[in-house]
């Protein structure tokens, strides 16, 4: 008898414990099931981090081998390429592409520019958002000046698309008219004064349609 009322304390204390481990159990599955797809979308969001975080890797670097690109078509041509102020994420680039006094028509002798610079975008990043200013000289009124330049852009934009073979969705104009003017020189006595303000200029933008 004395040994029965030992045993029955030890195996009241060791139902408790199995008790009580069996409800620990219980609680850490539910707890379990619960975060379940809390991990689950955690583990989701890391993933597109990681990807994301490749892609503007990636970017980056097609953006800088834009902009080596651009550099070396400074070098071999003329012009300069500066960060563009207005529109912040871009590029402002300025190449030796004039125009005869009171034409539109793309020169033969900046055609090969025009290619380069193409080739320097498709190759690079060819996403990218392209703007083709026009300007001119002050020969004329404001308004024909502002028709000229817009002419002017509309033939470059053209010869990039249609010879070049950028893509049309990716190039816009802007017509500049006279309001960048390098020089007082309006070609009027001599053909060739002013061409420095009979020019075409780029801004390049990193996003463009395509870039989702």
């Amino acid at each position: 008898m004395r040994q029965n009322r030992v045993w029955v304390p030890m195996v009241v204390v060791a139902l408790a414990f199995l008790s009580t481990g069996c409800m620990q159990l219980v609680r850490q599955w539910e707890l379990d099931r619960v975060m379940e797809p809390v991990n689950g979308q955690l583990s989701d969001h890391e993933a597109r981090i990681t990807a994301n975080t490749a892609a503007v890797e990636a970017l980056q670097g097609d953006i800088e081998e834009l902009r080596s690109q651009l550099d070396r078509l400074q070098q071999e041509f003329g012009g300069h390429v500066s960060d563009d102020d207005m529109h912040g994420a871009g590029l402002a680039v300025a190449l030796p592409v004039h125009f005869d006094f009171n034409s539109s028509e793309v020169r033969a002798v900046d055609r090969p520019i025009l290619d380069a610079f193409a080739a320097a975008i498709q190759g690079s990043y060819p996403q990218a958002r392209v703007t083709v200013e026009g300007s001119a000289d002050s020969a004329g009124s404001e308004a024909y000046n502002m028709r000229l330049s817009r002419a002017r852009a509309e033939s470059v934009s053209d010869y990039l698309v249609q010879t070049a073979g950028m893509n049309a969705d990716n190039i816009s104009i802007a017509a500049m008219g006279e309001s960048r003017l390098v020089n007082q020189d309006t070609g009027v006595e001599d053909r060739q004064n002013g061409i420095e303000n009979r020019r075409a200029t780029f801004v390049v933008e990193w996003a463009g349609p395509g870039s989702n």
